[in-house]
C-alpha cells in the first residue's frame, strides 16, 4: 500500500519512534500521499507531487510585476503574500521529494503564515478590536505591544504545529474557512460584475481543490486500482490559482472598502482566451498620469 500513516513506527507504549529520528531523514514524516514512492525517479519520492509545484515559482513573480503600480499607490505590502507563496512552493517541493518531517513543517508552516498575512492585510478595520484600528499598519507587523497580536498568534500556532504535525493539514483547512466566509459575504455586496465573477470562480476552484485533496487522502486504494494516484498534484495547481484569484479579489475589495471613489480596473494577462490559467490583476484607471507625475508619493494613496 502506498499511502500509510506509518503505524509501524509506533511502539506498544504509543510513543512515536520518529520523534527520536532526524527531521531531515528521508521518510521521517508520518504523512505519505497516494502517489507511489520512487517510481518515476530514484531520487524523488513523489515525482508528480513534486513537479506540480512549478506554478508556485512561475505565477507569484509575474503577479508581483503585474501589481507593481497597485503596490506603489497603496503601499499595503501585498507582494509579501506572493513571496510567501514561493516559500510554500519551496517547502512543498522539499516535502514531496523527501517525505521528511522538516519538509512537511516548512510546507505547512508557510501556509499558516500566508493565511495569517492575508488576514492582517485584508480584514477591514471594523473586524479589529477598537484599540487596534488606529494602528492598522503596526498591527500587520506586530511592532508595538497592542498591535502584535497577529504575529504572536501565528507564532503560537506555529509552535503547536511542530508538536503534532499530523493534524496540521486539517487545522489549516479549518483556519482558512473564515477567509472563505469573508470572501463570500463581501462578494455578495460587490457591485462590480467582473470582480464578482472572479470571486465566484475562485470559490468554485477552491471547493474543487478541497474535494480533490480529500479524495486523495481518503480513497487512495481506489485511485491506485485505476492507476491514477495523482490527485494531490492536481490539488497543487488548483489551490495555487484559486489562492492567487483570492488575493486579487481581496485587494480590490479592500481598496473599494477604504476608498469607494477609487477607479480600479480588472485586467487579465496574457488575455481572456487563457481562461482559468490567465492571471487577473488590478490597475487604477489613471495609473499613466499618476506614475508619470514626480510629485506623487505614498502619502497620496488616500485620493486614489
Amino acid at each position: 500500500m502506498y499511502i500509510s500513516s506509518k503505524m509501524d513506527t509506533i511502539n506498544t507504549n504509543g510513543i512515536d519512534k520518529n520523534l527520536h529520528d532526524s527531521p531531515f531523514r528521508l521518510g521521517s514524516s508520518n504523512v505519505d500521499w497516494c502517489e507511489p514512492n520512487y517510481v518515476v525517479s530514484a531520487y524523488i519520492s513523489e515525482f508528480w507531487n513534486t513537479v506540480s509545484n512549478i506554478f508556485f515559482f512561475l505565477v507569484p513573480p509575474l503577479m508581483i510585476a503585474l501589481f507593481a503600480s497597485y503596490s506603489k499607490r497603496t503601499a499595503n505590502g501585498i507582494s509579501v503574500l506572493w513571496i510567501l507563496l514561493i516559500i510554500i512552493g519551496t517547502g512543498s517541493v522539499y516535502f514531496h521529494a523527501t517525505l521528511s518531517l522538516a519538509g512537511q513543517l516548512v510546507d505547512e508552516i508557510s501556509i499558516l503564515w500566508v493565511l495569517m498575512a492575508g488576514y492582517a492585510l485584508f480584514l477591514p478595520a471594523t473586524y479589529f478590536p477598537q484599540s487596534l484600528r488606529v494602528q492598522r499598519a503596526l498591527y500587520k507587523w506586530g511592532v508595538t505591544h497592542n498591535s502584535g497580536h497577529c504575529i504572536v498568534l501565528t507564532m503560537i500556532i506555529t509552535c503547536l504545529s511542530i508538536i503534532y504535525p499530523y493534524a496540521n493539514a486539517f487545522a489549516l483547512m479549518i483556519l482558512g474557512l473564515p477567509a472563505i466566509a469573508f470572501l463570500a459575504v463581501h462578494l455578495s455586496k460587490c457591485d462590480n460584475r467582473r470582480i464578482k465573477n472572479l470571486g465566484i470562480h475562485c470559490l468554485g476552484m477552491w471547493a474543487i481543490a478541497v474535494t480533490v485533496w480529500i479524495c486523495d487522502r481518503t480513497f487512495c486504494s481506489f485511485w491506485l486500482s485505476i492507476s491514477f494516484p495523482y490527485l494531490h498534484s492536481i490539488w497543487h495547481v488548483l489551490i495555487l490559482f484559486s489562492s492567487n484569484e483570492a488575493i486579487v479579489v481581496c485587494a480590490y475589495l479592500l481598496i473599494k472598502y477604504q476608498y469607494p471613489q477609487a477607479n480600479l480596473m480588472l485586467h487579465v494577462w496574457p488575455n481572456e482566451e487563457w481562461g482559468s490559467f490567465s492571471l487577473p490583476y488590478l490597475k487604477f484607471h489613471d495609473d499613466a498620469n499618476y506614475l508619470s507625475s514626480t510629485s506623487n508619493s505614498f502619502a497620496t494613496k488616500s485620493i486614489v
